[in-house]
């Protein structure tokens, strides 16, 4: 029995991996191409964060390559009456069935790591890598469209010979004590010092405007340097461990109370509150309830590859046809027509505090209700 197990979790994992392997490859470069275009960034930046953007990937793909994989083996299990040998022996499918549960198990927990290694590790070093490539943003940005924009800095140009800025206009903000500056040359370069976290601008032959007072003219070379904006970690859900939540849960609850005697004290005094104030009593409520949902969103997304094998390894079965894409994809439409639409339904009534947090298990319910049913059918018949 022991062969016969090893043989199945073998053929399981086979196809499971090659199946991860194309997937997430796909989906990372098409993720990455898409957010990386919507920021501007030039290739070698996103092929820099793509590497960062595959734990997150793997949460999407794993599910749906484990689904692939059991439709695979299953289906050709029953295509060629290993499932009626098996039968004829008085071997139960649970046999060929438990190992691969067991295998789903794992994965699953292993997802709910993945989510964790994303929240705390991925993004932040995603956002590091664009910080840190500020120098071929702009001249990404600027090759394109003529214009960059970012905090503190705003850059307009005729055009951009390789390296060299041509007729730039450069807008600095003000810092501190330092005056907010616009300067006019005839060329510049931009240069990031990473040592000391700015990036210097180089002009030739211009014109300074300091704050719309003072014009002062060069035709030397002048530095003026930004400085970085430091990666700060977001306080948002996607970026906490899950053993962060409930301090930043207790947070806003004190905000919110403090919120809500301010705006009661007005009311008791005869004053109207504002509507920007009771938006921001919303605002509060509605952060706590993303927050307290986010721990169910990430153990009930991660247990996906469990109920898909309790879906696919039954209709596998049933089916007893070899055609594997065939099999899937009667495993996976209903699950695209029925589970992700109500996943994201529960996650938005969850989000706003109409259902409690544990709504978001409901699409692994309405999988696993069926699955078992097949399940059932399955090794009974």
């Amino acid at each position: 029995m022991w062969i016969f197990t090893r043989y199945v979790v073998w053929e399981v994992v086979k196809f499971f991996l090659a199946g991860l392997v194309v997937l997430t490859l796909l989906v990372t470069v098409g993720m990455g191409v898409k957010e990386g275009l919507s920021k501007g960034l030039p290739p070698m930046v996103m092929l820099r964060t793509m590497p960062f953007m595959v734990p997150e990937m793997l949460g999407i793909t794993l599910p749906v390559a484990m689904l692939y994989s059991v439709c695979t083996v299953f289906g050709r299990m029953a295509g060629t009456n290993e499932i009626v040998a098996l039968k004829s022996l008085g071997i139960s499918p649970m046999a060929a069935i438990s190992p691969v549960l067991v295998l789903a198990v794992f994965l699953s927990l292993v997802t709910v790591g993945i989510y964790e290694v994303a929240a705390v590790w991925c993004r932040p070093a995603v956002q590091r890598v664009v910080v840190e490539s500020i120098e071929d943003i702009a001249y990404g940005m600027l090759q394109a469209n003529r214009s960059f924009q970012t905090d503190g800095l705003s850059v307009t140009v005729k055009r951009v010979d390789d390296r060299r800025l041509v007729k730039p206009t450069i807008s600095i903000t003000s810092r501190g004590n330092e005056p907010s500056l616009t300067l006019s040359a005839e060329e510049a370069e931009l240069r990031a010092d990473f040592d000391e976290r700015v990036l210097n601008i180089y002009c030739r032959n211009g014109e300074v405007d300091v704050e719309g007072q003072v014009r002062i003219s060069f035709h030397d070379t002048q530095k003026y340097a930004v400085p970085f904006q430091e990666p700060q970690r977001l306080v948002h859900r996607s970026w906490m461990a899950t053993r962060e939540i409930p301090k930043h849960v207790r947070e806003l609850q004190q905000s919110l109370a403090q919120q809500q005697d301010r705006l009661g004290d007005r009311i008791a005094a005869g004053e109207t509150p504002s509507e920007a104030e009771w938006h921001q009593l919303e605002q509060l409520r509605w952060r706590i309830a993303r927050l307290r949902t986010e721990p169910f969103r990430r153990w009930s997304n991660g247990f996906t590859s469990l109920c898909f094998v309790l879906i696919g390894a039954p209709v596998a079965m049933m089916r007893r046809n070899a055609d594997i894409v065939a099999t899937f994809f009667v495993c996976f439409l209903p699950i695209l027509v029925v589970y992700y639409p109500l996943l994201m339904l529960s996650e938005t009534l969850a989000n706003s505090g109409t259902l409690p947090p544990w709504s978001f298990w409901l699409g692994n319910v309405v999988l696993v209700a069926p699955g078992l049913i097949l399940l059932r059918r399955v090794v009974r018949y």
